[in-house]
């Protein structure tokens, strides 16, 4: 039977060679990009804990599995805790049968973390977690698409096809100036979005200032300190998504109202990290302000994880819901803090996930 062993910096190369083998089928040398950035991520940050560290499953001398952990500092009913945020494990394809993942999510569990959790679990994930006392979170696990561009947007999805839609891409080269004529239409889901909120694009610093002095209206929320949201917002931006745009938004009373984190990409999908709001009534329209800045950018249609309390507003804003394979789930030992999540009361956004991870994004040739 294999060791379960703390992440250090002598096992990064083992866990990189892990991860292109076990994710990405390939068994080529990682380089040293790979490692370096899972040394950056798990040792690195500025919650690293060697009571909560990244964990690596060794048998007979080589890394067979890996569990990245990285904690996140959290205020549950105006007390602090711990809100531990796991990656999906990684596991040799030769020792699949052997119940490593398992094994790493159990001692994953056992740390002083108040709660888990993870935002791209798959339906095998979910059975490890619910056996050892997990539960999934649905209401957070559907994701939402807000189309701005219709024919931007079915070329793009037209271009994920491959090789099965190339027959297609002659009917949809023209987008761009035919999404231009359907923008200028009087029929609202085709119009370019326009919101009576002002946005303006903002530093880390200013951003963090509008998120304190607006702050979470929620049970369980973030709790950001300066060094780490400055952390937090220089890797988000080394993400290869696209541009890593991070805005204020002011109601047309001057009142600052909000918030926007997302990345805007021209001629694909945006991708939305976080959105706040001072009161209920400004979502609507710090949404479609979002939604302006994005179309500004050139985005076709922009894409998030939905927020439980605000769920009538995006169908308001013609934004399509659907459920995706991959789950939400968590673990927790405090019944309220669970209940919390699994009922939709807490502030969990993809800045406090995964959504920011660059290593299932980018190629690591190098």
């Amino acid at each position: 039977m294999g060791e379960i062993q703390a992440f250090t910096e002598e096992h990064a190369d083992g866990m990189a060679r892990l991860y292109l083998r076990s994710i990405r089928g390939q068994t080529r040398d990682p380089g040293e990009a790979l490692p370096r950035y899972f040394r950056d991520l798990f040792l690195g940050n500025p919650w690293a804990s060697p009571e909560m560290p990244a964990l690596v499953y060794i048998d007979n001398g080589k890394i067979v599995g890996g569990l990245g952990v990285l904690p996140r500092q959290m205020e549950f009913r105006r007390r602090p805790v711990i809100l531990a945020t796991l990656s999906p494990f990684m596991v040799d394809p030769e020792y699949k049968g052997e119940a490593v993942g398992p094994r790493l999510l159990e001692r994953a569990f056992q740390g002083p973390q108040e709660a888990s959790w993870t935002d791209g679990a798959s339906g095998s994930v979910k059975a490890g977690w619910t056996a050892l006392g997990g539960h999934t979170a649905d209401l957070y696990a559907f994701n939402w698409i807000r189309v701005l561009r219709p024919f931007g947007t079915a070329r793009m999805g037209i271009d994920r096809i491959g090789r099965a839609g190339r027959w297609l891409k002659p009917l949809s080269s023209p987008t761009v100036p035919l999404d231009l004529l359907l923008s200028k239409l009087p029929v609202t889901p085709l119009k370019a979005p326009l919101s009576p909120y002002q946005s303006k694009l903002v530093s880390a610093d200013e951003l963090l200032e509008c998120i304190r002095a607006i702050g979470w209206k929620e049970t369980l929320k973030p709790s950001y300190s300066a060094p780490s949201f400055q952390w937090l917002m220089q890797e988000a931006a080394k993400f290869a998504h696209g541009e890593l745009r991070m805005l204020t938004v002011t109601s047309g009373e001057g009142v600052r109202s909000g918030w926007l984190v997302y990345y805007a990409v021209r001629g694909g999908a945006a991708y939305v990290l976080q959105i706040g709001v001072r009161r209920r009534y400004d979502f609507p329209n710090t949404l479609l302000a979002l939604f302006q800045d994005a179309w500004q950018q050139g985005a076709v249609c922009v894409k998030g994880a939905a927020m439980p309390q605000y769920l009538t507003a995006f169908t308001e804003q013609q934004c399509f819901f659907r459920h995706p394979h991959d789950r939400v789930l968590i673990h927790s030992r405090d019944p309220e803090i669970a209940a919390s999540l699994r009922l939709g009361e807490a502030s969990v956004t993809r800045l406090e996930g995964a959504g920011w991870f660059r290593f299932s994004r980018e190629n690591w040739e190098r």
